[in-house]
């Protein structure tokens, strides 16, 4: 009798492990071996990444391409956030499973580093408690996650990390003496003590959310959501250039590439670049049920900043 239960025990689990590997389709290539998009912004990985059981709030891939890391938002029985993550091997993605160092946590927004042995992210303890901490690999382990210190983070709300690959950080924060709810700031870094918090100034910043900036891995250009021109819980995707010298352009709106990239009747967030540069990621948040990840030709940055320099004249 024993005997039978356990063939029956395990021929039905053999048949949940055959439906789980029917779920999860076979994916091979670069970036989940989804079609590249052109020039106008198409959700990623619909039914894989971007699903209609969950909402998917950033994505973000290691410098390699062969590790993608992306937000969850579950909305029951209560609102909760995790990071996921599926890995090549052998040229074929995972199943998507937990990181480990998003286990009984609310974590959001990841962020992998140039040079992949750190993963930065948002720790959100309550809707008025959150801090950038970050996770180190060794030896192809992910270790214990820990706060970053001052001036990364402040009594106040920070919600976003960033860096350029010679380390020079980016956050939104809603520390006090800013231009409006959040502002975006640079912070330089000597010998790994993080110093020198600079507001970006009001070029870049408005007396609205200016939050979840993206700097180009050169620092050419940055990337962000603003609530601006009273778009409030429907923020649009804007960019400025660096001039040099601390200096940006006034940030643009992103449609201005005629890429789609922003819906008037949405919200926009999370910006990220594909590690070989080709693409950028962004989630759009449609209704209280709809979020996905969306992903465009980095083509449009090129076409906006030749517009921002070298604007066409008009007779």
């Amino acid at each position: 009798m024993k005997k039978m239960f356990f063939l029956i025990l395990l021929g039905f689990n053999s048949f949940i492990y055959a439906q789980k590997a029917q779920e999860f389709p076979v994916l091979k290539g670069d970036y989940l071996g989804q079609t590249p998009p052109g020039d106008t912004a198409v959700i990623f990985a619909p039914g894989i990444i971007s699903r209609t059981d969950r909402l998917e709030a950033k994505v973000t891939f290691s410098p390699d391409g062969n590790e993608c890391y992306f937000e969850v938002v579950g909305l029951v029985p209560v609102v909760h956030y995790k990071i996921y993550y599926t890995k090549r091997v052998n040229n074929a993605w995972t199943e998507q499973v937990e990181a480990s160092f998003s286990i009984n946590r609310n974590v959001r927004a990841p962020y992998f580093s140039a040079d992949g042995k750190r993963i930065y992210f948002r720790c959100q303890d309550t809707d008025t408690t959150s801090d950038i901490w970050m996770v180190e690999r060794t030896a192809g382990e992910w270790g214990e996650p820990h706060r970053l210190p001052s001036p990364i983070n402040s009594p106040s709300l920070e919600i976003s990390y960033t860096e350029t690959a010679d380390r020079i950080a980016y956050i939104d924060s809603k520390r006090p003496g800013g231009f409006g709810g959040f502002d975006i700031y640079s912070i330089h870094h000597l010998s790994d003590k993080f110093l020198q918090v600079e507001n970006l100034g009001s070029i870049v910043n408005s007396t609205s959310y200016d939050f979840h900036p993206y700097i180009a891995p050169d620092g050419s250009y940055l990337i962000f959501s603003s609530a601006r021109f009273g778009r409030a819980g429907k923020a649009h995707l804007y960019i400025s250039f660096n001039k040099g010298n601390d200096g940006w352009t006034a940030p643009v709106d992103m449609n201005m590439s005629g890429a789609q990239i922003n819906d008037n009747s949405s919200h926009h967030m999370n910006p990220s670049l594909s590690p070989d540069g080709k693409f950028l990621f962004f989630a759009r948040h449609e209704k209280e049920t709809i979020m996905d990840i969306y992903w465009v030709s980095t083509k449009v940055i090129d076409d906006i900043k030749k517009e921002v320099f070298n604007p066409k004249v008009t007779k």
